[in-house]
């Protein structure tokens, strides 16, 4: 006699099924984790039309969930310039750019410029929170953790990267790096 365990074949599948299903079970419990907002409310995931950013053609249009929890859609801005100001909390270049972004913003916006700040493959809401706080930013800012958005804009790790689309929702400028506050103002205003 060995004296080891005694099992049945039975018994042997039966623990594989059982593995398969707990381990499907964990699967799904964390993938419903992910979908879920900082206060356990399901969260629009980012959708973007297929497509990629170029000069002289349409914006690929996106829908995604805001900071403030909201969502943000281009192509519902259709009619407004947009800039989409691609960013990350850890960028210092942002950091510099934004209050001129704001500034831009607050003296156009009531003759049609928007802006979109997408924040770059970051998840940490009250990092971004505290973020635009410190550099007054009061636009709108939309979350891409997974980088959906980035990508259908080409944007890689060269942050800032803006991208100016004109009222009928067409890229007109794409700039890699951090703008001076003057090209700010002198691209929002060819475009208004």
């Amino acid at each position: 006699m060995s004296g080891g365990p005694i099992t049945s074949p039975g018994i042997g599948r039966w623990m594989r099924w059982l593995a398969v299903v707990v381990g499907a079970a964990a699967i799904l419990a964390l993938a419903v984790f992910n979908l879920r907002g900082q206060s356990g409310v399901t969260v629009q995931p980012t959708i973007v039309a297929v497509g990629h950013a170029e000069v002289g053609h349409s914006a690929p249009d996106f829908t995604t969930p805001t900071l403030s929890g909201g969502t943000v859609r281009l192509s519902s801005l259709r009619g407004k310039v947009v800039l989409i100001n691609f960013w990350a909390t850890w960028c210092t270049a942002c950091q510099d750019e934004m209050p001129a972004i704001e500034q831009v913003w607050d003296r156009y916006r009531g003759r049609g410029l928007d802006v979109i700040a997408v924040d770059f493959r970051e998840g940490n809401k009250a990092a971004m929170q505290r973020f635009l706080s410190k550099v007054g930013a009061k636009f709108t800012a939309a979350l891409d953790p997974d980088g959906k958005i980035a990508d259908a804009y080409g944007v890689t790790f060269g942050l800032p990267t803006s991208v100016f689309v004109d009222r009928d929702g067409t890229v007109r400028v794409i700039h890699l790096g951090q703008m001076a506050p003057d090209f700010i103002d002198q691209q929002a205003l060819s475009l208004l």
